[in-house]
């Protein structure tokens, strides 16, 4: 491990430990608000959450058959890009995390290492397309979620994600095999 990655881990676990101390300190304010109250309380636990830095092993290595297509080089996209979008949202981790009465700080950063600090890489359309199905009370699981909101994803590994920004046609077309939607050529080329 780099001293990048441990000084990286060390932020972690110091900026978990005070987030967990926040929300077991406001657990009887939560628990006794009403519920516009709660949703600004998850508001704000959102937020401190979306500060925790990313864990060394942030990306799951799941891409979107769309991100892949408009990476390749026939999409007709000069600019492609990716947004990290998180597995789990945050208001709906705020909730989850508010409701855990056994929450520690060491708790906290082992469930943000594997669960609400992972990311996908979509598109940002995707991302805005899914917004609605990840909301708290709605929400039901990341699969779900991605699943109404059309998305599908192919499991990339991190060397072939360096080809894909690259724009490497034969890694892009042998991952989007099996999808519909072949990306098309543009301006009438074969």
């Amino acid at each position: 491990m780099t001293l990048r990655i441990q000084e990286r881990d060390a932020k972690l676990e110091e900026q978990c430990a005070v987030v967990a101390a926040l929300i077991v300190a406001m657990r009887p304010v939560y628990e006794a608000a009403s519920t516009r109250q709660r949703a600004l309380l998850e508001t704000i636990i959102g937020a401190g959450i979306w500060y925790i830095p990313k864990p060394s092993r942030a990306w799951t290595g799941r891409i979107s058959v769309g991100a892949l297509r408009t990476f390749h080089p026939e999409s007709g996209v000069v600019k492609p890009r990716l947004s990290e979008e998180h597995v789990y949202p945050r208001k709906v981790a705020a909730r989850l995390l508010l409701e855990d009465p056994l929450l520690d700080g060491p708790a906290l950063a082992n469930l943000f290492r594997e669960k609400y600090g992972r990311v996908h890489l979509i598109t940002s359309e995707e991302n805005k397309a899914v917004q609605p199905f990840q909301r708290v009370g709605v929400f039901i699981s990341p699969d779900e979620a991605y699943a109404k909101a059309g998305i599908a994803f192919v499991e990339l590994p991190d060397e072939e994600l360096r080809q894909v920004k690259r724009r490497h046609r034969e890694t892009i077309d042998r991952h989007l095999t099996g999808h519909a939607e072949p990306v098309q050529p543009k301006n009438g080329e074969t």
